[in-house]
């Protein structure tokens, strides 16, 4: 069994808070949003995903060999990022990508276009085209 956190994270690391929204264009379109804390980098972080309550609905960790999502008293380990998120939101989320975007990185993922035109405001919006269905992934930043 896994330990329930793997992961150790240095207090210098990046971190972002704000809320976030994944929809999927399939049939019916799938969504979901919410509050979240990001720590970390491409290869050791952590995601909380908060209710608009501000209770923890679900925590991820990952280090190289070890992707977790933790949820209530369960936890389950999973081969990649690609898919724990392929699990959560429907589809795969291009998190290591995503650290770039936030630093203002304009990095690609296969698939992925991120307008980083409105980062200094605080808001990402990446998409995804291929395959299909389209994914649509927006962060706003507090």
């Amino acid at each position: 069994m896994m330990p329930r956190d793997p992961l150790t994270l240095s207090p210098t690391q990046p971190e972002w808070q704000g809320r976030l929204s994944v929809v999927v264009h399939n049939s019916p379109p799938q969504s979901m949003s919410a509050s979240f804390l990001l720590r970390g980098n491409a290869s050791h972080g952590a995601l909380d995903l908060y209710s608009p309550l501000g209770t923890t609905v679900a925590a991820v960790r990952w280090a190289p060999g070890s992707v977790i999502w933790l949820h209530g008293n369960e936890q389950q380990a999973f081969e990649s990022m690609d898919a724990l998120t392929e699990q959560a939101t429907g589809a795969a989320l291009p998190v290591p990508t995503l650290f770039d975007w936030l630093q203002g990185t304009p990095s690609t993922t296969p698939g992925w276009q991120a307008d980083l035109s409105a980062l200094e405001q605080g808001l990402l919006v990446a998409r995804r085209t291929t395959p299909s269905p389209e994914v649509v992934l927006r962060l706003k930043i507090d």
